[in-house]
């Protein structure tokens, strides 16, 4: 048994060619979305192959590389970027023929819309991202899916790929400090999204549903956000809402 990295929150370990997660209310909603992806042909997710016998939910082991989001070590370069785009249109539409109807709960953050016409991973970044060869093929932790807007999983994706860190965090973080806006757009063109000049709008919400989520489930007593609070967690997407502010007027012309 291997523990894996890859999500903050839920601990992952690696059996065979398998992977074990916990479960949760949310889990059955996310194993029919797993099936239908596996059904529609996208092999950008793990397949669903069951529960164990300690309850744990038993995905397949995708191959390749999973880094922290403080460690890109060279896979994030522009090529990198516009495969991540590709890769979040590619599930997005994969999701559109999907019929939430008959699903139960889903794990919906604080502020989040509550419906939509695709089903959202919600936590679209590198440290949820198997790379091979420096390039992203799928993504893993769907704990946090559920159904929304595109752009809702667009935002999230542009903050954690693009990154939409300041410079001090990107060298903190060990990400080269590219010009933001370009990288922007190259996102954008790339999943071919043309309406985007609500996008910085979208981002704020975001990153303030996330910094909520985290604040309200440490309230709740669960020990593993109480730990990202402790880390400093809240700080540090306070310090991006600000940033993201700071530097709206500067991005917006890249998103015409």
């Amino acid at each position: 048994m291997e523990l894996l990295g890859g999500g903050t929150v839920t601990p992952v370990v690696r059996v065979g060619a398998t992977v074990r997660r916990a479960t949760g209310p949310w889990s059955p909603s996310v194993h029919a979305l797993l099936r239908h992806l596996a059904h529609a042909g996208f092999d950008g997710a793990p397949l669903f192959l069951g529960i164990d016998e300690q309850g744990r939910e038993i995905l397949s082991y995708i191959d390749g590389e999973v880094t922290a989001a403080g460690a890109p070590a060279g896979l994030h370069d522009d090529a990198a970027l516009a495969g991540a785009a590709r890769l979040v249109r590619r599930l997005h539409d994969a999701t559109a023929g999907f019929d939430a109807t008959g699903c139960g709960s889903w794990q919906v953050q604080v502020g989040a819309p509550v419906a939509g016409p695709v089903i959202c991973h919600n936590e679209l970044g590198p440290h949820n991202t198997v790379y091979r060869g420096g390039r992203p093929v799928a993504f893993i932790n769907w704990d946090f899916a559920a159904p929304a807007p595109r752009e809702w999983n667009i935002a999230y994706a542009l903050w954690r790929f693009v990154p939409l860190y300041d410079d001090d965090q990107c060298a903190a973080l060990g990400w080269p400090a590219w010009p933001r806006g370009p990288r922007i757009a190259k996102f954008l063109d790339a999943y071919g999204l043309r309406a985007r000049g609500h996008l910085l709008d979208v981002l704020q919400r975001r990153q303030r549903a996330v910094a909520d989520t985290i604040a309200a489930k440490a309230d709740e007593g669960d020990d593993a956000y109480r730990r990202l609070v402790a880390e400093g967690r809240l700080t540090e997407i306070a310090a991006n809402i600000e940033y993201a502010a700071r530097s709206c007027n500067e991005w917006a012309r890249f998103l015409k």
